[in-house]
């Protein structure tokens, strides 16, 4: 605040000044002249501003900046005072040294672009630092969470509990942890039946999930029950609109991780005789359910819509 003030005061004084001639020895060129005075005050007032801030910082500062926490607080106002009241009273002016203000100045001047200029560096500085860090700190929380789906993959009880790592069968997954799940939801005798259960149950998202991404042994299985998991899909969006109580619920992209495998899925399942039409209308028409409360403009509903086009 002090700093602002400060600037504030010193804007307007180097303007009087500078309606009286009292830069006119700063340089001949009146454009050069203003663009040196306004950038002397504000590198001088942001070089007092960073050199008090971290006087008593203990963590990195730039070393210009640690220096200048020594004298800047103390001099720089001195120095701007005491010269701009010269400068402010052609009498006074006249009387003494041009040497007097006009070395000071210059070294406030130049100090300032220095302590600017390093503040400058310090924060580039900083900002690489923490950058690198925060790509450390990713890659640590990948790795981490790299082996925690493994850890999960290896301890689960297919045969009790296979859908916990469907969700690890999707094709955004790393090809180690895809490729290791698949193998282990394969290690239960009845995965495919395991599979169509959830299709015709509450587990029809986990099974969309895997079905999506990885192929069956027999598709001709899974055509019937695709279409029945589509309308479990559609009714469990019903749901979840229905049971909307505040508008934070919605978002825009709401749905459309699984209206886009359901998608997938049924591009796999074309040819082996079911019609996908009617449970693909129902899932769009699910979208469309009323809410009490205001509902976005999903964006999955676009896919389903040029999905239906493409197979009146």
């Amino acid at each position: 605040i002090y700093s602002l003030v400060l600037l504030g005061c010193l804007t307007l004084a180097s303007i009087c000044i500078a309606w009286n001639s009292g830069f006119d020895w700063f340089a001949s060129d009146k454009a050069t002249r203003y663009l040196l005075v306004g950038t002397g005050v504000v590198t001088a007032v942001v070089t007092l501003c960073l050199s008090a801030l971290f006087k008593y910082e203990n963590g990195p500062v730039p070393l210009v900046l640690k220096m200048f926490s020594g004298f800047v607080p103390a001099l720089f106002p001195v120095i701007l005072l005491v010269a701009g009241f010269i400068l402010l009273n052609p009498n006074l002016r006249a009387v003494v040294p041009v040497a007097a203000y006009q070395w000071p100045l210059t070294i406030v001047f130049w100090l300032g672009i220095l302590g600017v200029g390093a503040g400058i560096y310090g924060w580039i500085s900083d900002a690489n630092k923490n950058a690198v860090r925060r790509m450390e700190g990713a890659k640590d929380d990948e790795a981490r969470y790299h082996q925690m789906h493994l850890n999960d993959i290896d301890s689960c009880d297919v045969t009790k509990n296979m859908s916990n790592i469907l969700v690890f069968t999707d094709a955004n997954h790393d090809s180690e942890v895809r490729e290791r799940a698949v193998a282990k939801v394969k290690t239960n005798p009845a995965w495919q039946a395991e599979l169509i259960r959830y299709l015709e149950g509450d587990g029809s998202y986990e099974a969309f999930t895997f079905l999506a991404s990885n192929e069956v042994d027999d598709k001709s299985l899974f055509a019937e029950p695709v279409s029945k998991g589509i309308f479990r899909q559609a009714f469990f969006t019903r749901q979840t609109i229905q049971r909307a109580s505040h508008d934070s619920h919605f978002y825009p992209d709401q749905f459309s991780w699984e209206v886009e495998r359901v998608l997938r899925t049924v591009d796999k399942m074309e040819g082996l005789g079911t019609d996908y039409r009617p449970a693909i209308r129902e899932l769009r028409a699910a979208l469309n359910e009323q809410s009490s409360v205001p509902k976005p403009s999903f964006r999955c509903a676009a896919a389903l819509d040029r999905w239906l086009k493409m197979h009146p």
